[in-house]
């Protein structure tokens, strides 16, 4: 028949183009949207287009979530006192983005004009304002572990002078000067201000949170400043289940609580980014794969716990469950709390070239984990212990912390200490991965060329330690002490020979004084 070769040809032609490579599908390139409320063209209702930029960033985020195509906002110079609530079910990428050269503050904090002068003494004047929020105290969600929360650190109020929080009273007889109070009955806010302090000038956290991202994905924050987000157990930034966020030069300075903190979330990203003077921690994270953390400084943080005493069981920078995690150039310099926590279940973790330095309780404390952690070309020096009656030592810290491998570090005039490892008892958890329930000790440790030293604070302590004694491993280390007895074990002062003989290496040195 007529037709038959023309159907012929067409079915060739289909089959040799079903046999060709097929041709990736070119991505649409990110629609551009700017903020700027200082352009007179600006407008909340506009487009974003430059020249008709959104005047907040709550604006732009909430059409760029309205629109299902990769977008980047970029946003002009400014302080923006927001909050700009949830990124939610995105999988598109979504960038927000400092305008190059420009400092985007987002404040979680109002000043407020109208206070009423109260009284007045020769050092100090209270001035008032209504205080309707009602945050109230958050009650103790650790009663059951004996865990006692001061009052003062139950409370989520904040008020900024400059770079100086003023300090949180619990009554109105308490003020002195550089003092705040709220008066939940009366729904008013104190403040005591020396002489040439005029309260407008104060800022007053008025918003809890800047940002969550939940179940999102692709999702980018570069050259941000989130700063005075008041709340307990808040965080400027909090990421749950969600996959490929960054985070990168931003900083977190002056949050009550937390700066940032993540859950259940995959291929997180936060680099060159700071974390400073937050009220409780800089960042945290819980049950995370592949976190990288790089050129990250966390400073002066938990200076509320530091009101309340609280220098341990969740202040400063912790994590659970992490697996796959890098630490790279990581700096945790004068918190007065933990360096960096490793608080149970957290599995190849590596921690190198950073610094622990400083800071309170300890410097790094490795807890409860099957490991592997490597900590390498990292220094550990004059880290201390705020209270005398802490379990933690204030260099390396380890309970029931297994697999674990120090290589190359100065671990150097840590205030006790220089590594701890102290297992009251052996600690049992689920893996969640296979429900396994597994028993750790601290065992397997590896100590190669590292360098130790102290004047006359211990150089290695145990205590419940015959599991990490009988496994330790030790090759081409450094040690240096002015003590003659440099190690404390089970209770027994030990000098550098009775060391060596028992536990030491042939290559390993001993620096005389």
């Amino acid at each position: 028949m007529k037709g038959q070769p023309l159907l012929f040809i067409l079915l060739v032609m289909v089959l040799f183009l079903m046999g060709q490579p097929k041709i990736a599908a070119i991505s649409a390139s990110p629609l551009a949207l700017e903020v700027n409320p200082a352009d007179p063209q600006a407008s909340d209702v506009g487009k974003g287009m430059p020249l008709t930029p959104f005047r907040t960033i709550g604006a732009a985020l909430a059409w760029a979530q309205a629109h299902d195509r990769p977008i980047d906002i970029y946003i002009h110079g400014g302080i923006y006192r927001e909050a700009l609530g949830a990124i939610r079910h995105r999988q598109t990428p979504l960038r927000l983005l400092a305008k190059a050269g420009d400092r985007v503050i987002l404040r979680g904090s109002q000043r407020w004009s109208d206070w009423q002068a109260v009284s007045s003494t020769p050092n100090f004047t209270i001035y008032r304002h209504p205080w309707t929020l009602a945050w109230g105290f958050s009650g103790n969600p650790w009663t059951a572990f004996d865990i006692d929360l001061p009052p003062v650190a139950q409370r989520g109020e904040l008020v900024w002078w400059q770079k100086t929080p003023l300090r949180q009273r619990l009554s109105f007889l308490e003020l002195q000067g550089n003092d705040f109070y709220v008066d939940d009955t009366e729904q008013q806010l104190y403040v005591a201000l020396p002489a040439g302090v005029l309260p407008s000038e104060l800022e007053v956290a008025v918003h809890r949170e800047a940002l969550r991202i939940l179940n999102s994905g692709l999702i980018s924050l570069v050259g941000l400043r989130f700063e005075h987000y008041g709340g307990t157990f808040t965080q400027a930034v909090r990421i749950e289940r969600s996959h490929d966020i960054e985070v990168k030069d931003c900083t977190f300075w002056a949050n009550n609580w937390g700066g940032l903190e993540s859950h259940q979330s995959n291929r997180l990203r936060v680099e060159r980014t700071q974390f400073l003077q937050n009220g409780w921690r800089g960042m945290a994270g819980v049950h995370l794969q592949d976190f990288t953390v790089q050129q990250v400084l966390v400073q002066g943080n938990n200076w509320r716990g530091g009101w309340a005493g609280f220098y341990d069981w969740d202040a400063g920078e912790k994590y659970f469950h992490l697996r796959r995690a890098v630490f790279d150039h990581y700096r945790a310099i004068g918190n007065q709390a933990a360096g960096l926590w490793l608080d149970t279940d957290n599995q190849n973790v590596k921690i190198r070239r950073s610094q622990f330095v400083g800071n309170a309780v300890v410097g790094l404390f490795l807890e409860a984990g099957t490991g592997p952690v490597t900590i390498e070309d990292s220094l550990i020096a004059y880290n201390y212990s705020v209270a005398p009656n802490y379990l933690q030592t204030p260099g390396i810290f380890g309970w029931a912390a297994a697999h674990v491998t120090l290589r190359r570090n100065w671990i150097w005039q840590n205030q006790g200490a220089q590594i701890g490892v102290r297992d009251l008892s052996p600690r049992t958890l689920t893996l969640p991965e296979t429900g396994e329930e597994v028993t750790i000790r601290s065992q397997d440790w590896h100590l190669e060329g590292n360098w130790i030293g102290s004047h006359q604070e211990p150089l290695l302590t145990t205590l419940k330690g015959e599991a990490f004694l009988q496994t330790l491993r030790l090759e081409d280390n450094h040690w240096w002490s002015h003590a003659p007895y440099p190690f404390r074990l089970e209770g027994e002062n030990v000098t550098w020979s009775q060391w060596q003989e028992r536990y030491g290496h042939p290559s390993d040195r001993w620096l005389l004084p």
